[in-house]
Formats: C-alpha cells, sequence, structure tokens
C-alpha cells in the first residue's frame, strides 16, 4: 500500500542566491573538516599497521588446556573451544539455547515510511520551480521511523516502537582453562538463525521462527511488530589477545592500538592478522573515499555563489556549474593526495614523499583538462 502527495514550488533569483551564501558557509566548514578526517584517518591506519606487524612477530603460542603463568601479560595465540557456563538469554522474550555464547534479537516494526523524489526547471531570470513528490508506503523496519517530520503527516503516523534489536552475552566464557572478556567475546560475530524454542510473551504469537505482535502476520498492520533471533553457539574459536591472569582480553600496544582478534575454527596466528589487516586496509580506503567527497561536495559548494550569479540564463547556469564542478575537482583531487601523503611523511617519510610526488602530477594532469586560451594574434 502507498500514496502520493505533490507539492509545487518556486524559488526567485535572489532567493537562491541567498541559499548558495548558506552552501558557501557549509562548504567552507566541510573542506577543512574533510582536511581533518583524511590526515586522522591516516595516522590511525599506520598505527594499525604498525601495531599489527609488532603483534605478529611478537606473540606468543599457549595450550588451552592450561593457563600458561609465563604468558602472563603477554599477546597470545591460542585456539579451543569456547563455551559459556550459562547461555546467553533474551530477558524479555526467554529466548535461550543450548551452549549459547551470544545471542541477536532483531525487532522490526510495521511502518510508514517518506520517499521524495524532485524534478526542477529553471526559466529565464534565475527563478526555479521544483515539483517534489512525496510517497508513503509501508515498510518493515528495526528503527523507528520518526513520522512527525513527514511532509504529510494525516494518516502517517508511526506509533512508538517498544521493542528493539539488542544483543546478549553469556555471563560468563571460558577458552579452555582461560576465561574470555566481554570485549573479545564481542569480536565473535558468526550469527546464525535460531529457532525460539519458548513460549510467546503476552501479546506475542508464534511465528515462523520468531514471534509477531498484531492480529494476523500474512495482513500486517501499521505497528505489527515480528521479532527473530539468530545465535552463537559453544564451538572452536581462535584468538589472538592478551593474557591477563587467566583472562584472554585486548592486548593494548605502545601506540595504543588494541588487537582483540577472534574467528571461529582453527586459525593460525598469521591467518588471524593477515585478516585482521585486510579489514584495517579496507576501513582506510572507505574513509580515504568519504573524505575525497566530502572536499569535493565542499569545493562545489563554496563555488555556488558564483553559479547563481550566471543563473539568470539556465544555460549560463549548467554552464558555470560544470566548469564549477571541474574546478572543485582540480582542488580536491591534489588536497586529498597532499593531506595523506603529509600523513605518511609524519609517520613513514618515503612513502609520504611518493605520495606527495603523486599529488603534483595529478594537480598536472587536471590541469591538462582546462580548456587552454587562444594565443593572441600578433599584430
Amino acid at each position: 500500500m502507498s500514496d502520493q502527495f505533490t507539492e509545487v514550488t518556486t524559488q526567485g533569483w535572489l532567493q537562491r542566491l541567498g541559499g548558495s551564501f548558506v552552501a558557501a558557509l557549509i562548504g567552507l566548514i566541510l573542506v577543512p573538516a574533510s582536511v581533518a578526517v583524511l590526515y586522522w584517518n591516516e595516522g590511525r591506519a599506520v598505527d594499525a599497521i604498525r601495531a599489527l606487524n609488532r603483534g605478529a612477530a611478537a606473540i606468543v603460542e599457549v595450550d588451552a588446556a592450561s593457563v600458561d603463568p609465563q604468558a602472563n601479560g603477554k599477546l597470545v595465540h591460542v585456539s579451543g573451544t569456547m563455551q559459556p557456563t550459562t547461555s546467553a538469554r533474551d530477558p524479555i522474550f526467554g529466548v535461550t539455547g543450548d551452549g549459547l555464547l551470544r545471542l541477536s534479537r532483531t525487532a522490526e516494526m510495521y511502518q510508514w515510511k517518506e520517499a521524495t523524489s524532485s524534478q526542477s526547471q529553471q526559466s529565464i531570470g534565475g527563478s526555479k520551480t521544483t515539483e517534489t513528490t512525496y510517497t508513503y508506503q509501508h515498510v518493515w523496519s528495526d528503527q523507528p521511523i520518526v513520522s512527525t517530520q513527514f511532509k504529510v503527516r494525516d494518516g502517517h503516523q508511526n506509533p512508538p516502537m517498544q521493542v528493539r534489536s539488542a544483543n546478549f552475552n553469556a555471563d560468563e566464557v571460558k577458552l579452555g582453562a582461560y576465561r574470555v572478556d566481554p570485549s573479545l567475546l564481542n569480536k565473535v560475530s558468526t550469527f546464525a538463525p535460531l529457532q525460539a524454542q519458548s513460549a510467546p510473551p503476552a501479546g506475542y504469537q508464534a511465528a515462523g521462527d520468531g514471534f509477531y505482535h498484531g492480529q494476523n502476520p500474512s495482513q500486517p498492520a501499521i505497528g505489527d511488530v515480528r521479532v527473530s533471533f539468530a545465535g552463537i553457539p559453544a564451538q572452536t574459536i581462535s584468538v589472538a589477545a592478551a593474557q591477563s591472569n587467566g583472562v584472554l582480553t585486548g592486548y593494548r600496544d605502545a601506540n595504543g592500538y588494541t588487537i582483540a582478534l577472534a574467528e571461529p575454527g582453527v586459525v593460525t596466528a598469521a591467518g588471524l592478522f593477515h585478516d585482521e589487516q585486510k579489514s584495517e586496509g579496507q576501513l582506510t580506503w572507505i574513509l580515504r573515499g568519504a573524505g575525497f567527497v566530502a572536499m569535493l561536495i565542499g569545493f562545489v559548494c563554496v563555488t555556488r555563489p558564483l553559479t547563481m550569479i550566471f543563473a539568470v540564463v539556465p544555460f549560463l547556469e549548467s554552464l558555470v556549474g560544470a566548469g564549477a564542478f571541474l574546478v572543485a575537482l582540480t582542488l580536491a583531487v591534489p588536497i586529498t593526495l597532499a593531506t595523506i601523503a603529509v600523513a605518511w611523511i609524519v609517520h613513514r617519510p618515503l612513502i609520504g614523499g611518493l605520495l606527495l610526488v603523486g599529488a603534483v602530477a595529478a594537480v598536472y594532469l587536471l590541469r591538462q583538462l582546462h580548456p587552454r586560451r587562444p594565443a593572441q594574434a600578433a599584430v
């Protein structure tokens, strides 16, 4: 089920010009913020690489059968059966299972969701007419959707979400003779669907593998809730962590980076560190991309007032806007590379120097994209 509402608005040139200055202010904040994020990210990445390299070189192999007092305070690698003293349990629904290390509850409510789509048309004189269509649909969501912010609130109200998704850990978990700290247990995340064996609480009915709050699961109504579960049973886990008086917990490197690695099965220490280095590398590139996009958007916002000056003629607005984007790209690429290079120069001078050369090369190549002015004819 869905319905729609369409609104047509018109902004004059002065309104748009005023909005462009607000965008420029946002851009002036966004550009330095993106530089800060990029610089911080590179420092974080270098710290992670160094800590993981030191950890891989210093790790000590221990047997899960007994606590090794000689390894106290050291980074250790151990494989064994991780099992709870008492299984993880959902305190609201009473769901549990044999030997559950962790239990995950997913609660979803049937709600209204607003989606928008817009089409704009510029006119001579700088005004812009926008036709915005608001579409309201029924969706299942594990997060409450705030209907008070909808454009059309009447008939689209969402009730409060009484039950939320949550994770639950067993109170005490051991890996062989070692106790497992909750911070390390949280690294085990291989959840599998779990059939709820307990009776549904008041107001709920059994449905599929979980519970349902509402009249008819096949015909949901706004406010209905469905709850499903997933669990991690006792199993063989390989760990790289600190051994602290018989407890496996996060190992804090000299630079502050914490090593707490855990994977199902028998995995070598080298395998654990390789996987973590791969994950850190992926995170580094994601943050690099986010920083670059934020900087590009920031520069585009800064140039909005210039674009709006020419908006009295739609063709000129598009032309100047394209040029402004090219300028923004010309600035964002080398500044991103230069920021990354400076960060690496601080931490690793050789790699940083190579990146700085790359930034200079990027400036040269991007400058070639700009049209050259024709040479002035000789008199």
